[in-house]
């Protein structure tokens, strides 16, 4: 059956069920356009595929999150300056460790939609930070976002989030076959893009950055369980130097203390893979 034979049924719903040539997706180039194909589909205008190593880190904040494919229509003043602002500062509003509806999502495996206008609908719990999150997305004129995830094996997770803006329709309801669709999509573009001849989309950042050598040195040797007088002796430190550095390291992990801070080191290879 046809996209068009099944529109027919009802016109309530958007029903979106072509699916590219799956054997054709051997370059990002052909990943990008049955991507815009997807997210045109089902009404949205802007998308990003976006690939976290840990999903949710043991503080249950989403972990370090990198955009490995993104389209839209680049010609839009408002996507480009969306875009501009949210590849800088890991600490800009737009951030997706802020991100409220990534929390949400992380809980699910089926698409998840949210109306920026009416945050209330889909929750009641949100912080301070939460809000300013929305309400940046919401400035930026976008009206509705749609993520829908993917969750492997172990802490790995994939996420496609797609944007409406409010110069455009907003998207009709997904039908249960465009939901299903977008789903299956979802999950084979997000196991094409980690393959490894895909493995540049993953590196374009790394962890091993997000530590100077001095704060590596001080958390590893946290992690052996030296208190901060035994390394300030070990890196002929003085002790007030090692917290100092502590502190710093645990604002750029997110981490409360240092066990956490340890903890979320080796979920995300900063500290290499823990000997179980």
């Amino acid at each position: 059956m046809s996209s068009q034979d099944i529109k027919n049924n009802d016109a309530r719903y958007l029903y979106y069920t072509d699916q590219p040539d799956w054997q054709q997706l051997d370059s990002l180039i052909a990943i990008r356009e049955a991507l815009q194909e997807l997210v045109i589909g089902i009404g949205f205008d802007t998308a990003s595929l976006i690939y976290a190593p840990v999903g949710e880190l043991p503080n249950r904040t989403p972990g370090q999150v990198y955009p490995l494919v993104t389209v839209g229509n680049d010609n839009l003043r408002w996507l480009k300056q969306w875009r501009e602002h949210t590849e800088h500062s890991e600490d800009n509003p737009l951030s997706h460790r802020l991100s409220p509806t990534w929390k949400h999502t992380l809980q699910h495996t089926l698409p998840q939609r949210f109306d920026l206008a009416e945050p209330e609908k889909w929750s009641k719990n949100l912080t301070l930070a939460d809000q300013r999150w929305l309400s940046a997305l919401f400035d930026y004129g976008f009206q509705e976002l749609c993520v829908t995830p993917v969750h492997f094996p172990g802490r790995e997770y994939v996420a496609l989030s797609c944007l409406s803006h409010r110069s455009h329709p907003k998207p009709a309801p997904l039908s249960e076959q465009t939901q299903a669709n977008l789903l299956y999509s979802t999950h084979r573009l997000a196991h094409i893009c980690l393959q490894p001849e895909f493995s540049q989309l993953r590196n374009r950042e790394s962890h091993a950055g997000l530590l100077s050598r001095r704060e590596k040195e001080c958390l590893y040797w946290a992690a052996k369980g030296k208190s901060a007088a035994e390394t300030a002796a070990i890196l002929a430190l003085q002790p007030e130097t090692v917290r100092t550095y502590l502190k710093a390291l645990m604002k750029k992990l997110k981490a409360e203390n240092k066990p956490q801070a340890i903890a979320i080191a080796y979920e995300t290879g900063l500290l290499g893979n823990r000997v179980m």
